[in-house]
């Protein structure tokens, strides 16, 4: 529980406090800190508010996108792509659209965030900053795909913004969840690009899979990328056979399976028939 919050004034300043006070956190949205049932241990929470990090920018092949933007604003502005606005979508709350924010759903890579299937879909890059162990600012451009593999290690950086390529790529998603403001059974997201001769590249199968956490099923995208897999069925499948799932209270871990391989089965064939979105 939060015992103590501090306002940090800028961005060193922020990775400074974080330093130097134990079992410390970057307070955002705050809609996890402190929440009941929360698996957050915090005493000290350190605010970004007042770091300027909320602002959506057109820079022309990207779309950069400040680590404080919340869910709402991914909804409202008319840069963002239409994929990264359903999944803000998925929260039903338009309270907490309005605090939840796209840094904060990245940083902690959990089973039941709105954004992280997608945005590992996507191949975008993280923009980073950092203090190196002599106490010197550093900044980063992390692929999200590092800065997932590495996750544990990511725990002292701040994320800065996302960027977003503004590329000819396929980007979908599906949750599946009794009701929008129920915890997600799964949540899944397909991203590939199609070039000429209809050959399939750059794909990203991942799911958020409630008890079992965030998965990237690299074998099942060289598989389609090597054209082993070719049809719905095919993919469907071998998602299936690939995903670790356990039984809980949000179900069976047969049942978690079934969705989380239909749902990406589902956009592996809407790909299939656009090849971008």
């Amino acid at each position: 529980m939060i015992q103590e919050f501090l306002v940090a004034s800028n961005i060193s300043d922020a990775l400074a406090l974080k330093r130097n006070n134990t079992k410390s956190m970057w307070f955002a949205g705050g809609t996890e800190i402190n929440r009941y049932g929360s698996t957050l241990d915090a005493k000290v929470g350190i605010s970004l508010k007042a770091l300027g990090l909320d602002q959506i920018v057109d820079e022309g092949p990207s779309i950069r996108i400040g680590s404080m933007v919340n869910l709402q604003q991914l909804i409202d502005s008319p840069l963002v792509p239409a994929w990264l606005k359903e999944a803000a979508r998925y929260c039903g709350s338009y309270t907490r659209r309005h605090m939840a924010t796209i840094g904060g759903n990245l940083a902690l890579m959990s089973d039941h965030s709105f954004l992280v299937p997608a945005l590992l879909a996507s191949r975008c890059t993280l923009m980073t900053a950092n203090l190196t162990e002599g106490g010197a600012y550093s900044e980063d451009e992390v692929p999200v795909r590092e800065y997932y593999t590495y996750y544990k290690q990511h725990a002292t950086t701040l994320i800065l913004a996302i960027s977003l390529p503004k590329d000819k790529r396929y980007v979908g998603s599906r949750r599946y969840a009794l009701s929008v403001q129920n915890r997600s059974a799964a949540n899944v997201a397909f991203g590939a690009m199609m070039g000429e001769g209809l050959v399939i590249s750059h794909v990203r199968v991942v799911a958020a899979i409630h008890g079992s956490g965030v998965q990237r099923l690299s074998e099942v995208e060289n598989a389609i990328e090597a054209g082993e897999l070719s049809s719905r069925e095919d993919v469907q499948l071998a998602v299936s056979q690939a995903l670790e799932a356990v039984d809980d209270f949000v179900g069976s871990s047969q049942y978690k399976r079934y969705i989380a391989a239909e749902g990406i089965g589902q956009l592996f064939g809407e790909f299939l028939k656009g090849g971008a979105r």
